[in-house]
């Protein structure tokens, strides 16, 4: 019979009491099937997040903050029971679990990081948006720790380790980058001075460059995020990295949004080296329509629905359909117009079209 690997579920967390409660609901009953273990450190909340977690587990611990969260998680982990990391945030609700894969993969990979797949609602209530992420957070401590002090990363001890990566079969939804712009703003500004701190040290760090970006970015201050995002593509980048792909998206809507859309046109020097994911694709289709070639437009986004997977929720379907419909109704072919806007389901945009143009 095959080892069952017990392992330490760490969450770091702060005056989020409402949230870590349904966090913690959802991940009592995993924790129990598996004989995993549940902890919580608590950073200096004033709410009563640290009563209430002992309701969950007897595993809790306070660590005084020290604007850093790469040594709040390591610290959880040297207080954890088992070797086996995975680190969940309070926001975080676990949707699906596979726990049969887990400890498949747990025996399989002992010197690797796992990730889990992860829907975050972006943006603010008025203009919400889900993107897929994938969060790397499965790790052996007696291999792996984290270093960052923010959007922390997973660092071997011995160099020659490396990154090997795989993937686990559990899902969460995140609801840290939703809510009020009050809310994103006050987000926004921690993350940007802790981000400074770090760039002030590391000025050619591309990672560093790419978050300060998306911190402005977030922000609605694009000519801040624009400025970030230059620097960050004028270094030695990887294209095949997740984070680079991103970059080059939020770079290409940054410009848009300045209204810089034949600026824009010049990502059509690296389409055949970002052109094989859907968000992209999309981008070029939103830039060529921006610029008015509509044919273009028709084509990027004809392509982009041939993707299986897209970051953002959408760019490979009902996003792209959406855009169709705009094109061939404002060109005047309205059963056209219909067509794609049918195809979006109960996406509002096109279901807005729908009764007006079938009213």
């Amino acid at each position: 019979m095959a080892e069952n690997h017990s392992i330490s579920i760490c969450i770091i967390t702060k005056d989020e009491s409402s949230l870590l409660k349904q966090c913690l609901e959802r991940l009592k009953p995993h924790a129990q099937c598996g004989g995993h273990e549940i902890l919580v450190v608590d950073t200096g909340s004033k709410d009563d997040t640290i009563e209430m977690c002992k309701a969950y587990t007897e595993s809790v611990y306070e660590f005084p903050w020290i604007n850093d969260f790469s040594a709040a998680r390591n610290f959880a982990a040297e207080h954890a029971v088992n070797d086996w990391i995975l680190c969940i945030d309070s926001d975080e609700f676990i949707t699906s679990w596979n726990e049969q894969d887990l400890q498949n993969r747990i025996s399989k990979h002992e010197k690797a990081i796992g990730g889990f797949s992860l829907l975050c609602a972006c943006g603010t209530k008025a203009n919400r948006y889900d993107s897929n992420a994938k969060v790397y957070r499965l790790y052996n401590r007696k291999h792996f720790h984290f270093e960052r002090p923010i959007h922390e990363q997973l660092e071997p001890f011995s160099p020659e380790l490396g990154h090997p990566c795989f993937m686990l079969d559990i899902k969460a939804d995140h609801f840290s980058y939703s809510g009020s712009p009050e809310e994103l703003m006050a987000k926004s500004k921690r993350n940007i001075r802790l981000l400074k701190e770090e760039h002030r040290k590391n000025p050619h760090d591309p990672y560093l460059l790419f978050q300060l970006g998306q911190s402005y970015y977030m922000i609605e201050d694009f000519e801040t995020a624009l400025y970030y995002y230059d620097l960050g593509l004028a270094e030695d980048v990887d294209p095949r990295l997740d984070y680079i792909n991103t970059m080059v998206v939020s770079y290409g809507y940054t410009l848009l949004n300045l209204k810089q859309f034949k600026k824009a046109l010049d990502l059509e020097g690296v389409y055949d080296t970002f052109g094989n994911r859907a968000d992209f694709v999309f981008l070029m289709g939103m830039i060529y329509l921006n610029n008015g070639f509509f044919e273009d437009a028709v084509a990027q986004f004809k392509k982009a629905t041939t993707f299986d997977t897209a970051e953002v929720v959408g760019a490979n379907s009902f996003r792209a359909w959406h855009n169709l419909g705009v094109i061939y109704e404002c060109s005047g072919y309205k059963d056209k117009a219909i067509q794609y806007y049918k195809k979006c389901g109960d996406f509002a945009p096109s279901m807005e079209r729908l009764r007006a143009l079938t009213s």
